[in-house]
């Protein structure tokens, strides 16, 4: 079983790659957000979910508040709230498979319930972070990701 973790996650806007329906849209919103100075910044400031109500990946990036130069990307709000979270490494196998661990462990423990349109007030996907640094992925040959999981408190 994985460490699980909840934290609080607050409201924030946030600009949206929009859909990312292949590498190069990937890597265009990548050079952009990874241009902006965040050295006085939240961390983690940037999540990647599979968006299910436009059936699309959509990444998003917190800005710094005095930010204004979106580029030809949309600003957008982000509902915060709370989530379950867990480490997994950063491929699709094992990120699912960390997911369902969260999940399991949300529904057994009693005092969360999973996210949905019955009990939460917005619609929240789950969604991932790349916690690892670049050379992290040089010297190990893969990254790891944090998974978040929307829950809502019992």
């Amino acid at each position: 079983m994985q460490d699980i973790r909840i934290i609080k996650m607050p409201q924030l806007k946030v600009v949206s790659s929009g859909a990312i329906t292949n590498i190069e849209e990937l890597e265009a919103f990548d050079t952009w957000w990874s241009a902006i100075d965040v050295s006085q910044y939240i961390t983690p400031r940037d999540f990647m979910w599979y968006n299910e109500k436009e059936k699309y990946m959509e990444w998003v990036f917190a800005v710094p508040d005095n930010y204004n130069n979106f580029d030809k990307y949309k600003f957008v709000d982000f509902p915060g709230g709370l989530y379950a979270v867990a480490t997994s490494k950063d491929t699709e196998e094992d990120s699912n498979i960390t997911k369902e661990q969260i999940r399991k462990w949300v529904i057994e423990s009693g005092c969360f319930a999973l996210s949905t349109s019955e009990n939460d007030t917005t619609i929240r996907y789950a969604m991932n972070h790349v916690v690892t640094p670049k050379i992290f992925k040089t010297k190990m040959g893969y990254h790891l990701t944090d998974n978040f999981v929307p829950i809502v408190a019992l």
